[in-house]
């Protein structure tokens, strides 16, 4: 029997779709623009074949059966945020289950991108390797090295659940806004598109100085289409929607393309020189 749901995408197709090409070839299907982020090579590739890995949300049961709850409620999360799309493009006020829905997707996109996945599990795997350590050398029956073991089976489908159930509230109780651009090029994606930033965290002491949801200035964004980027803040607003200047528009791009781990995605393929640029990080999106 032909198992389903063996390729699950760490970025979502229906997502990705927002940054098809505006042109299509002749004879041709609808691609998107994907560019190393080393050597800034563009390769046109289908959004449904772009960033999957198999069984990745999979939870494997002891008896071998493959749980596609996660994968499955990923997908429906997608369906929600795609109903919101709409609302966003033509500029309408939004409910607060529509709100949910974009926290909840935002939250499981910081969940489910494969760089936060593997770098959660190489730290994991070396806290069991102490583990398995002070086992051996204390002669300790192996039980919480086993169970540790149990459980990185499943670990990124863990994480996606976890992101969702601390992540979506907390963002919930922040400020949201969406910004808005007419810029050709637009905003950029990535392989990583959620960014927690906190533009003065220089400002705290060594041991804090890592974003953290929590924080006064920090800053979660995530581009929603290359025309809307949600914006998440403490900061009070009365605006949903603010339109960005071209110039912030490249720093919203710049952070994008920093926090990608290896490709980000143009809708034209284009891209602009001030994105790469290393210098000292502007006082956030909106000041």
């Amino acid at each position: 029997m032909v198992k389903s749901h063996k390729k699950q995408h760490t970025i979502p197709n229906s997502y990705l779709a927002a940054w098809l090409e505006p042109i299509t070839p002749a004879e041709q299907t609808p691609a998107i623009f994907r560019i190393s982020k080393v050597t800034k090579e563009v390769h046109r590739r289908s959004p449904a074949k772009s960033f999957t890995e198999t069984d990745r949300y999979t939870v494997h049961l002891q008896d071998g059966t493959r749980d596609l709850t996660v994968e499955h409620t990923l997908g429906s999360i997608e369906n929600d945020f795609q109903g919101v799309l709409d609302t966003i493009r033509h500029k309408r006020p939004l409910t607060p289950l529509q709100r949910a829905k974009i926290c909840t997707f935002t939250a499981a996109m910081m969940g489910r991108t494969k760089k936060q996945g593997d770098w959660l599990l190489k730290q994991r795997l070396e806290h069991l390797e102490v583990v398995k350590e002070l086992e051996r050398t204390h002669n300790i029956d192996p039980i919480e090295s086993q169970a540790l073991e149990d459980v990185l089976k499943n670990h990124h489908a863990e994480l996606v659940v976890n992101s969702i159930e601390t992540i979506a509230p907390a963002l919930f109780r922040m400020n949201l806004t969406i910004c808005t651009t007419d810029d050709p090029l637009g905003f950029i994606t990535s392989d990583a598109p959620a960014v927690m930033d906190n533009p003065r965290i220089h400002l705290l002491p060594g041991f804090y100085q890592s974003p953290g949801l929590a924080q006064e200035h920090v800053e979660i964004t995530l581009p929603l289409t290359p025309w809307h980027l949600a914006l998440f803040t403490h900061k009070r607003g009365d605006t949903l929607y603010f339109p960005l200047e071209n110039s912030w528009v490249d720093e919203a791009n710049r952070a994008t393309y920093f926090y990608c781990e290896d490709e980000f995605i143009s809708r034209t393929g284009g891209m602009k020189d001030v994105w790469f640029e290393e210098r000292e990080k502007p006082p956030g999106i909106l000041g």
